[in-house]
Order: C-alpha cells, then structure tokens, then sequence
C-alpha cells in the first residue's frame, strides 16, 4: 500500500513536473514570438526613416504641418501592426489603446488594431467602465459572462508614467484564461508602452533631423557670400525662402546715434531702400528693447510709415515678424518679415530666425566694420554723398558699361546757387546746412542704382545709367522744383535755396565718352549764365524751366 502510494505521488509529482516544463517552454516560446514582433516592428521604422535631405523651406510652418501629418499617419500604421499582434496573441476580436484627452476630461482611442475611423467591436457599455476601473486601480480588470471572457484591460505604464490603458476584446470570448490574461497583459502592455515611445522619439528625431539639415542648407546658403551688400541679400532671401513671408528687410542699428538704416529690403515689400530709419518708428523702439517681436495681426498698425519711416509701392502687411541681431550684447540691427495674411507666422519663427541669425551675426558685424571704413574712405563726410574719387571710378565704369551694352548714360551737374552769399550772411555752419539739405532731397528722388557724388565745394554730381536724355532731364527738373520749394535750417533760421542744372547724356548727344563730363558741367554753367535756377540739356537750345 505504502508502495502504491509513493508511487502514486511521484506519477502527480512527474505529471506536476512535465506541466511545469510545458509552460516554461510556453511561456519561452510566447517571449521568443514578442521579441521577434519587436525585431520587425524596429525594421519596419527603419524602412521608413525620414529621408535625410531637406530643402531650405522645409522650415516653413505649412512644410512642418505635412510633414507631422504624414508621419503621424505612419505611427498610426505602425501601431495598428504592433496592435494586431497583440489581438492574435490574446485571442482577441480587437485590441485598443485608450489614452487621456485634455480636451474633453476623459479617456479616447488613440489607436485600434481593426481597419476604420474608430473601433469596430468595443462595447462602451458593458466594458467601458473595464477600462476606466484599470486607470484608477492601476491593475489588470477582466470581464467575464457566464465563464467567458470577453474583455480585459490593463495599464500601460512606461516606468512610473501612466500613458494610457490596452484593452482587448472578444464577443465570442478570449481564447485566454483569467491566469493568462493576468500574466500576460502586463507584458503586452509593457511591450506597447516601448513601442510608443521608440515611435514617439523617431517622431521627434525625423523632426529635429529635418529642422537641423534645413537650417544647415540655410547657414551654408547664407556663408557663400563674402560682402556686407551680399550677406544683407542672401540673409533677407533664405529668410524668405525659409518662413515663406512675402518679403524681408534688414535694418543695421546703431545704439549710440538712436536710429537705423535699412541697408536691403526684397522686392516683395516695395520699400526704397537704402533709407533711413527714424528714431520715432516701431523698428527703432523694437531695436531699442532687443526682443523679439511677433504681430499676428498687423493690420493698420503697421503702414510702412509707422514701421521705417518710409513709405511703401504695395498694400501693408497682415502680419509682421521682428528679431533683433544681437552680438556681445550688443544689438547690431534687425531682420524684419512681413506676411500678406494675418496669422501667417507660428509661434516658433522667432526661435527658426534666431538660429540662423546667431550665425548671419558674426558675418555682419565683420561686413558692417569693414564696410564702414570702405564706405568712409568712399564718400563725403559731410553730405554723405559719395567723393570725387569714388565718382571718377563709377564714371568710368558706367560707360565702359554703356559702350558695351549699347545702352545710354546720362550726367546731371547740380550746383547750388549763391553758395557764397549764404555763407557769407548765414556763416559756413549755414552754408554746410543747404549743402546736407540738397544732398538729402537729390538722394530721395534718384533710383539706388544712381550714383550721386559731391563734386567739389557746392557741386554735386549724379551719374544715372540706362537714362537717356529725356528722362535725365526730367530727373533734374523735379530736383530743380523739389529744392526750390524746401527751404534750409540752421539755428532756427530759414535759408532760401535753389540750384542749376546740367545735363548730358551718352551716347545720344555726346558720342565721345570722355566728353560726357565736360559737356555736362558746359551746360551747368550755360544755366548759370542765363539767370541760375534752371535746366539746361547739352545738345538743344530749348528752355526748359527758369525760376
């Protein structure tokens, strides 16, 4: 008897013994099966890795929301599959990854392991409080109807952070047991809170992989040109390029005399430039404050007036953007962005900017520095106007051009009339009043491709390429009529002023290049000798204005 029993008991121990080995074998296999789902699910992101070459505008707020959206498509597709091997695994009609909507204070499906806009099978009413109970219990919670189980859900927790809740479903019922369940749920959930986060952080590095390659396109685009007039215009149009705007300006800034230059501006703004920029406008009290500035809604705030103190060929922007260029502390200028509609520009663009103006800023200062000395060594310190050297060299340049190109070149001679009587009544500091007052009312009206130079004393020059003679002379009219009706201030005293004209113009009246200058100050002084304060054109006898 003692025998039957023993042996007895080591047939229940074996029996106990081989089940034991029979679920470890389970259980190994069962691993072996999630560890190779994972191998493939890690293949497939590769497969459909971000490509690595971007353009410039993939900067750009309408580039980044496709990009995001066509992504999260993939992350959709990616843990539809990761989800349909969780249904199989369980022997479930449907599996769902509930997480927690701000919005709407209460759990949504974020994703579902069957094909449409939202789960087929999951019935809200009999398991919807399943999933709600395992949220706030933190435990796995199984449905069960007359012995079947039909639901079961369970946390999905990525270290001490609750992401959401995975539950699976079957109407028919789970092929599982509640043991099963209870062992394996934890680990699916566990598997999926991996997956969604290693599909979360490639979401996030296919972004800032498209955000760096874009802006080193930017930098290297930016780097190419060597000058300060170059670096203005590549910075301006990749700035463009980058945020889509309707057009970009530069304004160089200076602390000490409390205004501004507009040293380029695109075509696409309408705006004259260079100018100046006025201590009383918004992009000198931007300046000023060195920060960042974004207008959403710009409209009748910002004419062109209010913004450079110049006005403007085109309608005022809908939205502006304003970043200021900082070196050591110091505020070199700023980079400006108009947009046609309001709320064109997201709330990022001053951080996109900065990057890339954090790199244009050394390359400006160095310009800017180099360009002031070369721009000193060029012009008059007194009007501002180019020197008589900077002149002769523009001279000759333009005609070679003109001779080459078969194109007309006109010269105007401006002289300003009774120079010597305002400086013998008014004083010289006077007589260096009219000289600044001409030179600034003739630099308003010319084209940023003329050149203007003083002369020599009261003499100014402007040399105006592809003009013929009819224009030119029309050109100096309006500076004759312009200067004519200003009037002069110095120490509160008003100072009359007017001025002659001559022109001539290349190679319609003068056929000799050389000739140009001499028959140019030749019909100046025939607009001296026949009263002053008038136009006289080398070539014709007409009479075109006398004061």
């Amino acid at each position: 008897m003692l025998l039957f029993t023993t042996l007895l008991l080591l047939i229940v121990l074996g029996a106990a013994a081989a089940e034991a080995v029979r679920r470890l074998r389970l259980a190994r296999r069962e691993n072996e099966t999630l560890r190779s789902r994972l191998e493939r699910f890690e293949l497939h992101l590769q497969r459909t890795e971000t490509p690595r070459s971007v353009d410039v505008t993939a900067l750009r707020r309408e580039s980044q929301q496709v990009f995001l959206a066509l992504e999260a498509e993939r992350l959709r597709d990616v843990f539809a599959y990761v989800l349909a091997d969780c249904r199989d695994a369980m022997g479930a009609e449907e599996v769902v990854l509930w997480t927690w909507n701000e919005e709407q204070d209460a759990l949504r499906p974020e994703d579902w392991s069957t094909e449409g806009p939202c789960p087929a099978f999951f019935d809200a009413d009999a398991w919807g409080p399943l999933v709600a109970w395992s949220l706030e219990e933190s435990r796995v919670q199984i449905a069960a109807d007359a012995g079947v189980v039909r639901a079961a859900t369970v946390p999905v927790m990525l270290g001490d952070t609750q992401l959401g809740v995975l539950s699976v479903t079957n109407r028919q019922g789970l092929t599982r047991t509640k043991e099963d369940l209870r062992h394996w749920m934890p680990r699916l959930a566990t598997q999926v809170a991996h997956v969604r986060e290693l599909v979360s952080r490639g979401l996030e590095y296919g972004r800032h992989l498209r955000r760096s390659s874009a802006l080193l396109k930017a930098v290297q685009r930016l780097e190419a040109d060597p000058n300060a007039d170059a670096v203005a215009r590549s910075l301006c149009e990749t700035a463009v390029v980058l945020t889509g705007a309707r057009g970009a300006a530069l304004v160089k800034w200076s602390a000490a005399a409390d205004r501004g230059a507009l040293e380029y501006a695109t075509a696409g703004l309408g705006l004259r430039w260079p100018n100046v920029v006025g201590p009383d406008t918004q992009v000198a009290e931007w300046c000023r404050h060195a920060r960042p500035v974004v207008l959403e809604d710009a409209r009748g705030r910002t004419t062109a007036h209010a913004l450079y103190g110049v006005g403007r060929s085109m309608r005022d922007p809908g939205s502006v953007a304003l970043v200021p260029i900082i070196r050591r502390d110091v505020v070199l200028g700023a980079l400006i962005l108009e947009a046609h509609e309001v709320n064109d520009f997201g709330p990022d663009i001053t951080e996109e900017l900065a990057v890339l103006l954090a790199v244009a800023a050394g390359a400006l200062e160095l310009a800017w520095s180099y360009g002031e000395v070369d721009k000193r060594s060029r012009t008059d310190p007194l009007t501002g106007l180019y020197n008589r050297a900077h002149f002769g060299e523009q001279l000759e340049e333009k005609l070679e051009f003109a001779s080459r190109h078969e194109q007309p070149v006109s010269l105007v001679m401006v002289d300003v009339d009774h120079f010597k009587r305002v400086n013998d009544t008014f004083g010289h500091e006077a007589g260096d009043a009219v000289l600044r007052r001409v030179a600034a009312l003739i630099q308003e009206e010319v084209r940023s491709t003329d050149v203007c130079a003083r002369y020599g004393g009261e003499e100014i020059a402007v040399l105006l390429p592809g003009t013929p003679s009819e224009s030119a002379r029309e050109l100096a009219e309006r500076l004759r009529e312009r200067i004519a009706s200003n009037v002069a201030f110095h120490k509160g005293a008003g100072i009359p002023v007017t001025a002659s004209f001559g022109v001539a113009t290349y190679p319609e009246a003068v056929t000799v290049r050389d000739d140009l200058f001499p028959r140019a100050d030749e019909a100046l002084y025939r607009a001296k000798a026949d009263g002053r304060n008038c136009v006289r054109v080398h070539g014709t006898t007409a009479v075109f204005a006398t004061g």
